[in-house]
């Protein structure tokens, strides 16, 4: 498996012309101080597909949440859900989408989620689905026991400030820390509040370019909505984002849960938000 570096000298200075004349060292100091806020490649990953296709086809991998885009395919693939093809072919149909393109689920998960599943992978995967876990140190460490020693963790993550999460601050260690001790299986009120009335439109092209753009005021309707669903739904899982990240703040908790002795996975990559894209890669290595 071969992994490209964070920030490729050779590729970075043959993607950007104003950046020919320079020595690696410019390089690296350019890329530090402007190249990750403006959004510049770095390496050879030109996309999120390429970003997946880093992991081997020989070695076994499971895709968590595929729905009808999975982004790994072949014989050393399992795909997990907690929904079994059928509802996920029938929720594909609703959005829209060709219901064709939903892979067999080899695990429909239940309560115990990723722990259901009985054995171990070189490679985890999961796209926009870290973000919606109640408890995001369960989460990690779910993902732990399901990965063999030396294994990765592949993860597609949004990235907050160029997507309907905009406005909200970024996630704290308290903040993980405290859902973690909680045992949080549900999401807050306070994530459904930000969810219906601090969510923005989620057009990243926009939020790149309306990087100083200030926060719309909040309408008492939205909240007194969260507020109304939440009540209604009585302790019952309601799907919502739990967790905003940037590169930086991801890369920050996962190394001070890893130093806490939370999980064993730490960084190995973190690759950084493209322009106009919303997303940002993380790969994650159990060591």
């Amino acid at each position: 498996m071969i992994i490209p570096p964070e920030l490729d000298c050779k590729v970075y200075r043959l993607l950007h012309a104003d950046l020919a004349h320079m020595t690696d060292d410019q390089l690296v100091d350019h890329y530090n101080r402007y190249g990750k806020s403006e959004g510049r490649a770095s390496n050879g990953l030109a996309n999120r597909q390429d970003f997946a296709s880093i992991i081997s086809p020989d070695i076994s991998a499971l895709e968590i949440g595929p729905f009808a885009s999975p982004l790994l395919q072949g014989e050393n693939v399992s795909y997990c859900d907690v929904f079994d093809r059928e509802e996920l072919r029938r929720r594909a149909r609703d959005y829209g989408l060709n219901p064709d393109a939903v892979p067999t689920i080899h695990y429909k998960l239940g309560g115990m989620y990723l722990d259901e599943i009985p054995r171990e992978f070189d490679a985890v995967l999961s796209s926009h689905c870290i973000e919606h876990q109640p408890d995001l140190i369960g989460h990690l460490q779910q993902v732990e026991r399901r990965l063999k020693r030396g294994g990765r963790y592949f993860i597609l993550i949004p990235d907050k400030r160029y997507c309907f999460d905009r406005y909200n601050a970024p996630s704290t260690i308290a903040d993980v820390i405290q859902a973690h001790e909680e045992k949080r299986s549900i999401h807050t009120l306070k994530s459904l509040i930000t969810y219906h009335a601090l969510r923005v439109h989620n057009d990243p092209a926009r939020h790149w370019k309306e990087s100083g753009a200030e926060r719309p005021p909040v309408e008492p309707k939205k909240v007194r909505e969260a507020i109304d669903e939440w009540r209604t739904a009585k302790g019952q899982y309601l799907d919502t984002h739990a967790w905003y990240f940037t590169p930086e703040s991801f890369r920050e908790i996962v190394d001070l849960l890893g130093h806490l002795g939370f999980t064993s996975l730490s960084t190995e990559r973190i690759y950084g938000t493209r322009f106009c894209t919303p997303e940002f890669w993380a790969i994650l290595k159990r060591d």
